[in-house]
């Protein structure tokens, strides 16, 4: 037996015995911990305890928090006790909205986040370039081109200058768009003669007719349904190994990820080795012709149903070798039923404020949205849509008011970045989760410009959401924003842009927001007993800060940076000698 597997037996068998433990609580007298914090600002996510000094862990469970004097009568000869002078520890965060599997390209491509001008864009490119083995293809991106070029849109033939023979495939910001060169169009067979599909557009040069380079919408499958793509997307997989490791160095423990149905796959095969340190609430993609998928909702819910149970054997039998609570789920269905504000592909009841003419549409007819509601929810799957212009929020509360089966779990509507006001008691009335994203909210300066002042009040309305009663649950949606949880707490509470604060009476206070990005998704996946707040008898999922967070709340949290994450007791991540550890579990930084 090699040392690796040793240490994971023993493991095992100290936790066989913690549900016996923690079941003993009020009658025995507790053991000795294997872990105690202490000098602690322990920020919990409990309200009924909302802060703490110290903890106590053992078996992989949290067995004391409190005081230092309550918490230190658990050490014994083999505790291991770490006075961290006063440093935050927040519960492990919850990401309610990842596409991890699009990270990885980031991680093995070119990240253009936070570059404003086209020349740094097509620098980064050609240093990704050089980078890269022959055959593979270029992806990633994140370009913003409202930063910093009026609004005038890159071309293929921008790319063919610096990158000819290789495929290159690169989103923009909001993963609505994709900037390809000719390569890519050779290889997808999209010339000046293929018609746009339906819910997208294969933008065109106005004088030659040819298609410009820019793919919005529905128009990036005709490339990712194409054979080349495909085969370039199996060499990607042990990018997911990396991007997990980079998603725990910050404080991430669990996700609601969405993905094609296939990459549960990945996730399966990363968690039998012994790989998968992060709790993944998993979501398929159900978009028509999504994937070159073009079954009726009927049946793809039926097929889904028969993966979600395969699903659930093998993980099954995994959590029965090795005890550390929820690892992974096939827990919902993903739909997007419009785009986006940036690229006015954001369904809205009035016109566009800067296109009089223009309100933008969803991406296919309500009646369709509701019959793949019905069809999810009769096969136990709640629904997460993505809905951001008010029209489209509004037909999506119909779908869910219109579904007779009930779930154990809540349907959701994702982003909510403009909101018709007497559609907010609906949310609570319907039950429907508010899944939004901090970022989002405070990172554009097209906002104002594209909804105007009148609806600016009701745009990205955290509080309002939880001022009528409704379920918030937050998260970053990277891709297409910053990962980085803190920021967007920050930017959840503080509400500013360009420095100053923005519509603050939709600002969240700290509490709010950390208990919208733990205990909030915990509950979401009926894991919130389980995980989400630091709390006796939890899995011991906790983050140590590299500081104190001042309280109010300041600016000050985006120069915090993590310390050393825990899932279920164990490091997942921690900086050399932080902590008094001797080693560093290193995640790959892109």
């Amino acid at each position: 037996m090699n040392k690796g597997n040793h240490f994971k037996l023993l493991r095992t068998l100290k936790r066989v015995s913690a549900g016996v433990l923690l079941a003993g609580l009020s009658s025995v007298a507790l053991a000795s911990a294997d872990l105690v914090l202490v000098n602690a600002d322990v920020r919990t996510a409990n309200p009924e305890q909302a802060r703490a000094r110290a903890l106590a862990v053992k078996d992989g469970k949290f067995i004391r928090v409190g005081s230092e004097r309550e918490v230190k009568a658990l050490i014994g000869a083999d505790t291991r006790v770490v006075d961290l002078e006063g440093k935050t520890v927040i519960p492990g965060l919850v990401d309610g909205h990842t596409h991890l599997q699009l990270g990885i390209e980031l991680v093995q491509g070119v990240d253009l986040y936070g570059l404003k001008t086209k020349q740094e864009w097509l620098d980064a490119i050609a240093e990704a370039d050089r980078k890269l083995p022959p055959g593979m293809w270029l992806l990633g991106g994140r370009w913003d081109y409202t930063l910093g070029e009026n609004g005038v849109l890159p071309t293929r033939e921008d790319l063919d200058a610096i990158v000819p023979d290789r495929p290159v495939m690169l989103r923009d910001i909001d993963y609505h768009s994709a900037w390809v060169n000719s390569k890519v169009l050779e290889l997808a067979g999209i010339t000046a003669d293929t018609p746009s599909p339906e819910g997208g557009e294969i933008v065109k040069d106005a004088s030659s007719g040819q298609p410009s380079g820019i793919l919005k919408e529905t128009a990036m499958g005709l490339v990712m349904a194409s054979a080349p793509f495909a085969d370039n997307a199996r060499n990607m997989k042990l990018g997911l190994r990396d991007t997990v490791r980079y998603v725990n160095s910050m404080g991430i423990t669990s996700v609601h990820d969405m993905a094609s149905a296939q990459q549960l796959q990945q996730y399966l095969q990363l968690m039998e080795r012994d790989e998968l340190s992060l709790r993944v609430w998993f979501g398929a993609f159900a978009n028509m012709g999504e994937d070159g998928d073009s079954r009726p909702p009927a049946e793809l819910m039926r097929s889904f149903a028969g993966e979600r149970d395969k699903v659930r054997e093998r993980v099954s039998a995994y959590e029965s070798r090795d005890p550390q609570g929820p690892l992974l789920q096939f827990g919902y269905v993903k739909v997007a039923y419009d785009g986006v504000l940036s690229t006015y592909t954001a369904a809205l009841k009035a016109p566009y404020s800067d296109r009089p003419s223009l309100l933008g549409d969803p991406f296919f007819a309500q009646a369709i949205l509701r019959d793949m509601v019905a069809q999810a929810n009769s096969q136990g799957f709640p629904v997460a849509v993505h809905a951001i212009g008010d029209r489209s929020v509004s037909h999506t509360l119909d779908a869910f008011a219109a579904s007779t089966d009930r779930v154990a779990y809540p349907n959701r509507i994702e982003h909510i970045e403009v909101l018709d006001p007497e559609d907010t008691q609906r949310f609570h009335k319907l039950d429907v989760t508010a899944s939004m994203q901090p970022n989002h909210g405070v990172a554009g300066d097209y906002i104002l410009e594209r909804i105007g002042t009148q609806r600016e009040p009701h745009a990205y309305a955290w509080k309002s959401m939880l001022n009528n009663g409704v379920n918030l649950v937050l998260g970053s949606d990277w891709p297409t924003a910053m990962l980085d949880p803190l920021s967007q707490l920050g930017d959840a509470v503080l509400r500013e842009r360009r420095g100053k604060p923005w519509q603050s009476h939709n600002a969240l206070t700290f509490d709010e927001a950390l208990f919208a990005y733990t205990q909030a998704g915990a509950n979401m996946t009926g894991w919130g007993s389980e995980i989400g707040s630091i709390a006796l008898g939890k899995w011991a999922d906790f983050v140590i800060l590299d500081g104190t967070l001042p309280r109010p709340l300041d600016a000050s949290i985006r120069q915090r940076r993590v310390a050393a994450t825990y899932l279920a007791g164990e490091p997942v991540y921690q900086v050399r000698q932080s902590l008094g550890a001797t080693a560093e579990v290193k995640p790959f930084y892109p």
